[in-house]
């Protein structure tokens, strides 16, 4: 058999599983083990016994290991909550669809990746035990560490304003109906309470000044609803948005290139053009403490994902596309462009997560003990030193990292600032193709 054939059935099989799982109308794991990986590539430290002192000193943040996860280069399994449906959270898709996390773990592990919606079944499941990692936008990141002993360790990375838009059904758009923001004045408009949007709606009707009748809806009910005209706008996430106005059900009326961020209100002293998300990738302390070397692993796909995304766009798509195959290709790989694929928490980013600590603490979103000071909170939770200790044994191989995009807030190249399009890409068709890792030079 062929390496594109190996692809093609690896594709189909996903597609059937994803299938089964869309037909139950559940969220469920997917379960990979040690299968032959479609890209190409070696494994780094696959079998690694040992770490260096630089890792163990961070690990040390988290205690003294127990060894319930058995020794550094032992297998593993690893559970890890991710949301398929959210554009700014796939890199997990890549990794999942792609196996490159696998590559990487000591030999004989497993990875179960768990389905979900959004950011609160993960944030169940992590509390509960089930999931050990999980990816999900900042606001909700924050109330996970909140609750649970869990760090955002690197980002997946931020948007440019584009990730989340209020969208208002067409035919209130074309009846003249909504033509200001002070049309949805006292008007029913749905959210999903607890997400990224609750939090770019809550900043949009501070900037404006406008009390819509907020309703709090799932994703599924806030696309119904836009169908049938029952609510006049709803705020939610990529893909939706360019997905419902592929379809001429609503339209993308403003996405966060029209409005300021959270720190206009919450931390002025961070001045930036648009409002922004950022993607939390995080891990539960009990890992931090324990398996470094997993964490290694972990991080070292995440950045090879972020690579593949950066440097092959097309590719990427493809993998994400086998994992929602619904979703229209041209909407995947347009909404791809929205997002830059950087996992570093530099110092805007933080000063950006501190305006979203202050925000939800408002809110009562966050009231436990570990966020009681938002600030210090923000400076504890949010570490990314595994990840520049993952940055720089790549780039000693000569890989690509994320030290080669500009950092939060810019756009990696001009065109990403202004508002992106499915009908860039409408001849977009995803074709299987052989992925490399970037080296840098040549």
């Amino acid at each position: 058999m062929s390496e594109k054939q190996k692809i093609i059935h690896q594709v189909q099989q996903s597609r059937r599983e994803f299938l089964k799982y869309t037909a139950l109308g559940v969220a469920l794991p997917t379960v990979l083990s040690m299968l032959p990986s479609p890209v190409g590539g070696r494994a780094y430290a696959q079998s690694e016994k040992h770490i260096d002192d630089e890792w163990l000193e961070i690990s040390s943040k988290y205690g003294k290991p127990t060894g319930v996860f058995g020794k550094i280069g032992d297998p593993v399994t690893m559970t890890i909550g991710y949301q398929p449906y959210g554009t700014i959270h796939w890199t997990a898709s890549v990794n999942k669809q792609a196996q490159l996390l696998l590559k990487y773990l000591p030999k004989g592990s497993r990875v179960v990746w768990f389905r979900a919606l959004s950011g609160s079944l993960i944030n169940n499941n992590m509390f509960a035990g089930k999931n050990q990692f999980g990816y999900m936008s900042d606001t909700p990141g924050l109330s996970n560490g909140d609750k649970i002993k869990a760090d955002f360790v690197a980002a997946s990375g931020y948007d440019i304003g584009e990730f989340g838009s209020l969208c208002v059904p067409k035919m209130y758009i074309d009846g003249g109906k909504i033509k200001t923001p002070q049309d949805l004045e006292g008007k029913p408009v749905a959210t999903a309470f607890g997400s990224f949007s609750h939090r770019q709606i809550l900043t949009w009707m501070h900037e404006f000044k406008v009390k819509p009748q907020l309703m709090n809806q799932s994703i599924d009910q806030q696309m119904s609803s836009l169908r049938s005209g029952k609510i006049h706008a709803a705020m939610f996430w990529e893909p939706y948005p360019s997905w419902m106005e592929m379809k001429g059900v609503a339209t993308r009326w403003m996405t966060g290139q029209d409005m300021p961020n959270t720190t206009d209100q919450y931390y002025p002293e961070l001045s930036v053009k648009h409002f922004h998300d950022v993607g939390a990738t995080l891990a539960i302390h009990d890992w931090l403490r324990e398996r470094p070397d997993v964490m290694a692993a972990y991080l070292k796909s995440e950045e090879e994902c972020r690579d593949m995304m950066t440097n092959d766009p097309d590719t990427a798509a493809y993998f994400i596309w086998t994992d929602v195959s619904e979703i229209p290709p041209p909407v995947v790989r347009a909404t791809l462009d929205m997002v830059v694929w950087d996992g570093r928490i530099n110092g805007d980013m933080r000063k950006h997560l501190k305006a979203c600590a202050h925000q939800w603490k408002a809110e009562e979103m966050i009231k436990n003990p570990r966020s009681q000071d938002p600030e210090k909170y923000v400076d504890e939770w949010a570490d990314d030193r595994l990840l520049h200790l993952v940055m720089k044994q790549l780039e000693a191989e000569g890989r690509w990292t994320s030290n080669q995009q500009p950092g939060f807030p810019h756009p990696r190249v001009p065109q990403q600032a202004k508002r992106q399009s499915w009908e860039t890409h409408k001849d977009y068709k995803p074709e299987p193709k052989l992925w490399t890792p970037t080296v840098m030079g040549s």
